[in-house]
């Protein structure tokens, strides 16, 4: 209630008019099949939401709260499971939906990656939402494993970027990188230019940002399957310095 610009005071968000617009068109009951993954199941009412919301969607999610209690540094999950509270929680563990694990395990991802999402007969990957813990590092992480492997013109959501501690990295170190990938040519004639994340680069069409809210968009060249190495950020990713392209005379 106290912040200077009047749209932060209440709490919530302003996602809804860029999810109808970006979404939309999905919701639709003429849209072909696809995939939907959500990161951060939480208690599920956004699942929930999601899975009436998009019909045609084979719709997915993430949750750490629902591994095996116990203490973090055994790997397990001591504060309660959020998850078990949504009345279709086990119908959603049976469905092979809910996937319980930690979204900043590129082990697990692949895990849930080749064994639930990438079959035979399972449709697209176009949408893939990080609304998980909001730190800096998950949300790189997010989109350096999925990015690559969603389908031409899909979409990486990361919501919840406002300006807190933990996700403030995220804003003045990734974006500014990824940015500037967006708009390299490699022009010879002009000063030497690299590319921060040459891994993301060639599958980038746009992105999109609105108040703590930004949505990657992948371009026609078919999904790419990485190794787990480059599914995993790169040293410079929350530290633009190490990219050299982002120094002094490289712009």
């Amino acid at each position: 209630p106290n912040c200077t610009r009047p749209e932060c005071r209440p709490w919530g968000h302003h996602y809804d008019t860029i999810y109808q617009q970006r979404l939309g068109p999905y919701s639709r009951d003429d849209v072909e099949p696809f995939q939907f993954l959500e990161i951060g199941f939480y208690n599920g009412a956004g699942y929930d939401t999601y899975r009436e919301f998009l019909p045609r969607g084979e719709c997915h999610s993430i949750e750490i709260a629902c591994i095996e209690e116990g203490p973090r540094s055994e790997g397990k999950w001591p504060w309660g499971n959020f998850a078990a509270k949504n009345p279709r929680y086990e119908q959603y563990l049976d469905e092979n939906r809910l996937h319980c694990g930690d979204g900043n395990d590129v082990t697990f991802l692949d895990s849930v990656w080749k064994n639930a999402m990438k079959r035979p007969d399972a449709p697209p990957l176009k949408i893939v939402v990080d609304d998980g813990a909001h730190h800096s590092d998950q949300m790189v992480q997010s989109i350096f494993f999925w990015f690559p492997r969603i389908e031409p013109r899909g979409l990486l959501i990361v919501e919840d970027i406002q300006p807190i501690s933990e996700a403030n990295s995220f804003t003045t170190q990734f974006l500014p990188q990824i940015m500037k990938d967006l708009h390299f040519c490699g022009d010879p004639k002009q000063q030497s230019d690299n590319l921060c994340f040459p891994s993301l680069f060639p599958l980038l069409a746009s992105i999109h940002c609105e108040m703590h809210i930004c949505i990657f968009e992948r371009n026609d060249y078919p999904a790419k399957e990485l190794s787990l190495k480059d599914s995993t950020p790169p040293a410079n990713a929350l530290d633009l310095k190490q990219c050299k392209s982002m120094l002094h005379g490289h712009w």
